[in-house]
C-alpha cells in the first residue's frame, strides 16, 4: 500500500525553516539554493492543504498549522534518524559510545574500569555525560546509562549493576572513635547531599532505631564536595560505600558506627530500548555488568 506521505526533502527543508525562521539561512544549512527550499515547501503546504508560514520580506513565521506540525514532525524526524543510525552501526565495533553517570560515581567508580588495560578489549571510544537528577537523562543522547533507584525504567532494559549500601563517615579526628549509640551521632554537625533527603531516615530504619529528631545541616549538590567537606572535618555524612572506597582503605574517612545499611534501590545499568542490541552497546553492557559483579 502506498503511504500518503510528503517527500523527505519537503520535511527536512520545513523543519529548518522552521527552526530558523528564514528560508535563506535554512537554505545555507541544507546546502541548497533559497528557491529549492522555498520549491519544497509549497509542494508541502500543496499536500497539506494549508499555509504553514506567514512571509514577509526579511522573515518567516509558522502559522498555526505550522506549528502544529513542527512539534509533530521533529520527534519523528529524529527517531527516523536514530533507527538508521541503528541499523547502520548494529554489527560494528567502531564509533563512539556516549555513558550517563553521575559525577561522582564516574569519576570515583566508572572510569577506573574503563582505563584498566584489560579494559581495551571491550571499550570503544566513549563520551561521559554526567547528569545530578534521574529526571535529566535524555535517551536519545545516551548509549548507556548508570542510574540509582528503583525499578520500574519506561523505554530502558534495566540490568542491576549493585547493590548500595550507607555508612555513617567522618574524618579520623572529628570523635574520639567508634560510637555505639546511634543517636549520639545526632549531636554532631551533619552534612547532606541534595538527592538523598532520607538517608539518615533509611539508616535508621535498616537499623531498627526510631529517629527522634529531625535532620538539618547543610546540603551538597554533588557527592564529591560531600566527601571533601568530611575529610575536612566539617561534619559526618552518610554517603554510599561505593564511592569512598579509597578513603576508607587510607583512612581519610572512618565508618563512625559499624553498622552498614543495605538500601532497598540499587545501581542499575539503563539501555535505551531503540538501542539494544548494538553491537559496540552490547559489548560495553558486558564488560560493566561483569566489573560491578566482581
Amino acid at each position: 500500500m502506498r503511504r500518503r506521505i510528503p517527500s523527505i526533502s519537503a520535511l527536512l527543508a520545513f523543519e529548518a525553516a522552521a527552526k530558523l525562521q528564514n528560508f535563506a539561512r535554512a537554505a545555507e544549512e541544507l546546502n541548497l539554493s533559497q528557491s529549492a527550499v522555498s520549491r519544497q515547501i509549497q509542494s508541502l503546504e500543496d499536500f497539506v492543504g494549508q499555509s504553514l508560514f506567514h512571509r514577509s520580506k526579511q522573515r518567516v513565521r509558522l502559522t498555526t498549522a505550522g506549528i502544529g506540525l513542527m512539534a509533530d514532525l521533529s520527534p519523528l524526524l529524529e527517531e527516523m534518524e536514530l533507527s538508521l543510525l541503528k541499523v547502520k552501526t548494529h554489527d560494528s565495533e567502531d564509533g563512539s559510545l556516549n555513558l550517563g553517570v553521575y559525577p561522582t560515581l564516574g569519576s570515583r567508580w566508572l572510569m577506573p574500569i574503563l582505563m584498566q588495560p584489560k579494559a581495551d578489549l571491550a571499550r570503544s571510544s566513549f563520551n561521559l555525560i554526567t547528569y545530578l537528577k534521574n529526571s535529566e537523562i535524555d535517551s536519545s543522547l545516551i548509549d548507556l546509562a548508570i542510574v540509582q533507584g528503583n525499578a520500574p525504567w519506561p523505554g530502558f532494559r534495566a540490568d542491576r549493576l549493585m547493590p548500595e549500601t550507607l555508612l555513617v563517615v567522618g574524618a579520623p579526628d572529628i570523635l574520639p572513635g567508634s560510637v555505639d549509640d546511634p543517636t549520639a551521632l545526632l549531636d554532631c554537625r551533619i552534612l547532606q547531599h541534595a538527592t538523598r533527603p532520607r538517608s539518615w531516615e533509611i539508616w535508621f530504619e535498616n537499623l531498627g532505631v526510631p529517629l527522634n529528631r529531625k535532620i538539618i545541616g547543610p546540603v551538597f549538590s554533588q557527592f564529591e564536595m560531600l566527601i571533601d567537606a568530611v575529610k575536612s572535618g566539617h561534619g559526618i555524612a552518610i554517603i554510599p560505600r561505593v564511592l569512598i572506597h579509597k578513603e576508607l582503605a587510607n583512612g581519610t574517612l572512618i565508618p563512625l558506627n559499624p553498622f552498614e545499611a543495605s538500601t532497598e534501590s540499587a545501581y542499575f545499568l539503563l539501555t535505551p530500548d531503540r538501542k539494544v542490541g548494538v553491537a559496540r552497546i552490547e559489548r560495553m553492557r558486558s564488560w560493566l555488568l561483569e566489573n560491578a559483579q566482581d
